[in-house]
């Protein structure tokens, strides 16, 4: 823990020009992850991950020497979508491209035009059972991220694809970048939200996501998590939904070696609905563990979530998730299942599927399920002339087909089947 006490110091040091009140707010944020420390095995919800790796590291904030010549082909840009290229925790203004009606700010900006996504207070009282260390750690050190408003009664044709690049680092470094989406009344968008690693030195990002959809607004956010394999990810993501909006939420994971996600989804407003999918494909070494909490807090909303995980080697999974019907809500629709495939003897998962419901009126269910390729099925397409590797693929690839379908943007589709394929092929070698 002490390099963050370090890292703290001398951020404050480097910042100290800035206005007291962002400053106060760094400093309590702090202090709370200092009393609280990094999770351990002890706490029920983070029982089956262990963050030693983060104690043991030595990451240093990124700094302005860590400012490269962007490349010529930016990695992953999905085509004709608007671009936001952040490289080591570094905007890139000169290479990011913006429709109309869409305005974007960083930094202290967005803090003092808009505090209620900021205030300890705030955040507390909307968000109180999805605060960690890892949320206090991002307010105490955010140094990067972006800020992205959409105009009311605005409908974007083509996607804002935020590429998150880390890439040619010298040594270990942390960032700890917040992102605000908001989405105006009747507005639609999609937004990808993209991190890519590109380099044989470890790094730690630890992110935290603010979504807000306006009144009948519809919303797509594709996450996309394919870091290096000696990188750590861990994520904070809060979605609030107004009366009449959608949100449809796809979310691909296959790098990183530890990755743990907290998705925290709130129904603010009546007649609403959710869908949330998400794939996680890990081999090797790699942990993946991802906690989603859904409440509804209001009438007449629907939520829809689908967890898919496929293990080999010696890797590990877990999947925790809790649908909260809240007290005098009425025509509760909420469904949540989780399904993984286990290829190795020596991968494991860990799945807790839960429900809390204090409302009567309500249409709710549950369930997950573990296991390995169906021998007859594989039996089956090897007696057809199949290879056993070509069988393998088809039987995953039919495993995870629902999720990639769910997309509606077919370049998106398209670029989440190619690393889907590409890493299949590497779990099956």
């Amino acid at each position: 823990m002490k390099y963050f006490r370090d890292e703290f110091d001398s951020f404050l040091d480097l910042n100290k020009d800035e206005n007291d009140t962002l400053i106060k707010l760094r400093k309590k944020s702090f202090e709370n992850f200092m009393e609280t420390g990094l999770p351990t095995s002890k706490w029920e919800d983070w029982q089956f991950t262990n963050f030693s790796s983060l104690n043991a590291g030595d990451f240093r904030l990124s700094s302005a020497n860590d400012v490269i010549k962007p490349p010529g082909i930016v990695p992953g840009q999905i085509p004709h979508s608007h671009l936001l290229l952040i490289i080591n925790g570094h905007y890139q203004p000169g290479l990011s491209k913006l429709p109309k009606n869409v305005t974007i700010s960083s930094g202290a900006d967005h803090y003092f035009s808009h505090p209620e996504f900021y205030s300890h207070k705030n955040m507390e009282s909307k968000w109180s059972k999805g605060l960690n260390p890892f949320y206090s750690l991002n307010t105490s050190m955010m140094n990067s991220g972006i800020c992205v408003q959409v105009e009311e009664n605005t409908v974007l044709s083509n996607p804002i694809q935020i590429i998150y690049l880390t890439t040619a680092i010298q040594n270990e470094i942390m960032n700890h970048p917040r992102f605000v989406f908001e989405l105006g009344n009747n507005s639609k968008a999609t937004f990808v939200e993209h991190y890519i690693g590109s380099t044989s030195i470890g790094y730690f990002n630890n992110c935290v996501t603010l979504v807000e959809l306006g009144q009948n607004s519809f919303m797509d956010h594709i996450r996309i998590q394919e870091e290096t394999s000696g990188s750590h990810h861990v994520a904070n993501s809060f979605y609030g939904l107004s009366q009449g909006s959608t949100l449809n939420v796809n979310n691909t994971s296959i790098g990183s070696s530890l990755y743990r996600h907290n998705i925290n989804l709130k129904f603010c407003d009546a007649n609403s609905s959710a869908n949330y999918n998400a794939l996680s494909l890990v081999d090797n070494e790699q942990h993946h563990d991802q906690r989603i909490i859904v409440e509804h807090s209001s009438d007449s909303c629907q939520s829809n979530q689908l967890f898919k995980y496929i293990l080999s080697d010696e890797s590990s999974g877990v999947f925790n998730g809790k649908v909260i019907v809240e007290e005098h809500t009425r025509q509760t629709d909420a469904n949540q299942s989780n399904k993984n495939l286990v290829l190795s003897p020596s991968a494991l998962m860990n799945a807790n599927p839960q429900l809390e419901i204090y409302a009567e009126d309500v249409k709710c269910s549950h369930g997950s399920t573990t296991g390995q390729i169906d021998p007859e099925a594989l039996f089956y397409l090897k007696s057809r002339g199949l290879s056993h590797k070509k069988s393998m693929e088809l039987i995953m690839n039919g495993f995870i087909s629902d999720i990639s379908e769910l997309v509606n943007d077919k370049h998106i589709s398209e670029y989440l089947n190619k690393i889907a394929s590409q890493q299949l092929q590497k779990i099956m070698k």
